[in-house]
């Protein structure tokens, strides 16, 4: 991807006394509804799902569950899953048997505490003996027969069942029969789990922190006219006398839990594949309805593209092979599952390639690199969502890109309209907030991007910390703390103030920006100070972007912003016309730019425009100043508006000037400086 070139884009000004209304925060939903909450709920999705919002992950569902953090104590560490379960299809229900390899994380291991929520246990066993266990709110908390030493391995069997209603809202495990609606082509069965709901499905340890360090296997049986679906490779399909099937399909890799996926209907299949001009191919599988096959081919055309894209820019494709599942209905727009992306039947049909672009993204950040809690949900979502809008730069051009940036910058400012925060460890209920954990944390790869064009001209840089960050915790998990350091180092200097300010902290920079230009010998001088008048916010750091517009052409210097006020001043050869302050939108910001405004920067005096000795006065010096060479005029009207007279009409040059004026009646005027590129009026009173 090559560098952001000099381009003017539209300045958004924010008029911060208007009411804005935003999107709604996300809320953890019972998913048990009535009439009134039904239709809540279809009011609730058209406002969250915008055009720009895809993939509309609106919900926490669990009520009652709130994230364990990552430094807690894991006494053990989960090695892989292996989950045996059954789908009837005829009703929301299964039943399963889930084997969970452990290895001990310390001596004298008594006790393993899982997660389970709504599920039946039948019976747990360990190393195949029985196990009695005790639960608690979610906790399953296992009782193991003997204690283990840090570094043993064990196996945890359980098996269980679970059934519950087919409601319009659904969550964990979902099913829908045929003709639950009129859309509902065929019966449907699928999981869906973030953040914390694969606990919904099967007891695990459903936290991001421990993924299974060598996978899951998954044996999934249903009626013999379905079509099973997961992640990874299918390793196995069995005709069972009974009219039944049973698919495994087994994924290899590191997984969290709730990047664990099976999906279950009649479902039609077919393989795209990308190369990578090396000999390599990855194979881009699809499912979906019958019905919806043709379309899909016209629909998923911009996935092998997207993989290329993503491949030169992040390094290889972090897995073995890729695919999607089409599901209807949904109550998302896409969802990231390991190697098999999750989506909505509205994007096959609506051909939404950016919100596939997204979900392909994610196996990069989010997937092969998981955020280590969800305190931290903004690296999964601000780095596939600043993917997708690269996408829109690499297939439909940088005009698309920034116009994208711009949408998402709104939204975010709607949002901390709505409630300042930081974007580090959302409230309960907004994990899944747009404008926060999508559009700001987009900006803030932006403006990582942008430090390193400020110091070096290119985004070499940004891309050599983009790779470090992938290499150190490939297939891992991954903190704030993380992603800061690894850019301090390849950087070269601390990035800690960026993250401390962005991330930590809240709000965003609102400048004034004041400018002038005057005669310096030869030359001129322009003179700019920038202030940031934010409340409830730090004081951000970013170094900006200035271009200068000249009667001679245009120039970008660069100005260092380290307080709240600051001041430069820079010498060019032909006059400056007017200033654009970042130019090319690389900051998350508001600001207004003024010109010939009395302030005063660190002891430099920026003059008016138009200023008196006195006011009132008897007579009185009328002092202005002209920005460039060019016609000037001055005039004095009445409080009718009516011209009374032109003090001056005529060529001067650039700089400061004066007029004294001693023959005027007493009375109110208003006196006017018109030049080539400024105007500005002014209350004159004369007295006797």
């Amino acid at each position: 991807m090559p560098s952001l070139v000099p381009t003017k884009q539209i300045i958004f000004d924010i008029v911060r006394e208007f009411s804005i209304i935003t999107q709604p925060h996300e809320s953890k939903y019972s998913v048990e509804f009535n009439h009134g909450g039904y239709m809540f709920m279809i009011f609730f999705l058209c406002t969250q799902w915008t055009a720009d919002n895809i993939e509309a992950k609106y919900a926490c569902p669990c009520a009652h569950v709130y994230a364990e953090r990552a430094e807690s104590t894991h006494a053990y560490n989960v090695l892989k899953y292996e989950l045996d379960v059954n789908v009837p299809m005829t009703e929301r229900s299964l039943q399963g048997t889930n084997q969970i390899v452990c290895m001990s994380q310390e001596d004298g291991l008594s006790t393993a505490v899982l997660h389970s929520h709504t599920l039946t246990i039948d019976a747990i066993t360990v190393d195949g003996q029985g196990a009695t266990y005790a639960t608690s709110g979610d906790s399953l908390i296992v009782d193991l027969p003997q204690p283990y030493s840090n570094g043993d391995i064990f196996t945890i069997e359980i098996t269980y069942h679970g059934s519950w209603s087919v409601t319009p809202s659904q969550i964990g495990f979902v099913y829908y029969p045929q003709q639950y609606n009129s859309a509902v082509q065929h019966s449907i069965a699928y999981t869906i789990s973030e953040p914390w709901d694969a606990r919904r499905w099967m007891p695990c340890y459903d936290e991001p922190y421990d993924k299974a360090d060598s996978g899951w296997v998954v044996s999934v049986t249903v009626p013999d006219s379905f079509v099973v679906c997961a992640n990874g490779e299918l390793i196995d399909v069995t005709d069972n006398p009974n009219t039944t099937k049973t698919y495994t399909w087994k994924e290899l890799y590191p997984i969290a839990t709730y990047l664990m996926h099976f999906a279950v209907s009649r479902y039609a299949q077919w393989s795209d594949w990308w190369h990578d001009g090396y000999g390599d191919s990855v194979e881009i599988r699809h499912f979906m309805w019958p019905a919806d096959s043709a379309l899909s081919h016209t629909s998923f055309q911009h996935l092998p593209a997207a993989l290329a894209l993503y491949d030169s820019l992040y390094g290889p494709y972090p897995f073995d092979r890729y695919g999607q599942d089409v599901v209807y209905p949904y109550e998302w727009g896409g969802m990231e599952h390991q190697e098999l992306s999750t989506i909505h039947r509205n994007w096959l049909i609506n051909q939404s390639d950016r919100g596939m672009a997204h979900e392909l993204a994610h196996m990069w950040w989010g997937d092969m690199v998981t955020c280590v809690d969800f305190r931290d949900i903004w690296l999964n979502e601000g780095f596939a969502t600043y993917s997708d809008a690269n996408y829109i730069w690499h297939l439909y051009g940088y005009g698309n890109f920034m116009n994208l940036m711009m949408q998402r910058r709104s939204y975010y400012l709607q949002a901390d309209n709505a409630q300042r925060r930081p974007l580090y460890d959302p409230p309960p209920g907004q994990i899944f907030n747009y404008g926060y954990t999508y559009c700001k944390a987009c900006w803030l790869l932006h403006m990582l991007r942008a430090v390193d064009v400020y110091h070096t001209g290119t985004d070499t840089t940004y891309f050599d910390a983009i790779a470090a960050y992938r290499d150190s915790f490939a297939y891992g998990v991954a903190s704030t703390d993380d992603l800061s350091a690894v850019f301090s180092y390849v950087y070269g200097y601390d990035m800690t103030w960026f993250f401390d300010e962005w991330v930590y902290d809240q709000g965003h920079p609102e400048y004034y920006v004041f400018w002038l230009c005057e005669p310096y010998g030869q030359d001129f001088l322009a003179k700019i100070k920038v202030n940031q008048v934010q409340t409830n916010a730090p004081i951000f750091h970013m170094p900006v972007q200035i271009e200068l517009s000249t009667t001679g052409g245009d120039t970008i210097v660069g100005m260092a912003i380290t307080s709240d006020s600051e001041y430069a001043e820079f010498v060019v050869t032909d006059s400056v016309t007017s200033i654009d302050f970042d130019p090319n939108d690389w900051i998350l910001k508001e600001h207004q730019v003024f010109y010939g405004v009395e302030e005063y920067a660190d002891g430099h005096h920026l003059p008016c425009g138009l200023s008196f000795s006195s006011n009132p006065a008897r007579r009185v010096t009328i002092s202005y100043f002209v920005p460039v060479h060019g016609t000037v005029r001055i005039a004095l009207y009445d409080v009718s508006g009516r011209l009374q007279k032109n003090l001056y009409a005529g060529v001067q040059t650039a700089g400061q000037h004066e007029i004294y004026v001693t023959d005027l009646s007493a009375g109110i005027y208003f006196c006017q400086l018109t030049t080539a590129t400024t105007e500005e009026t002014e209350k004159l009173i004369i007295i006797n």
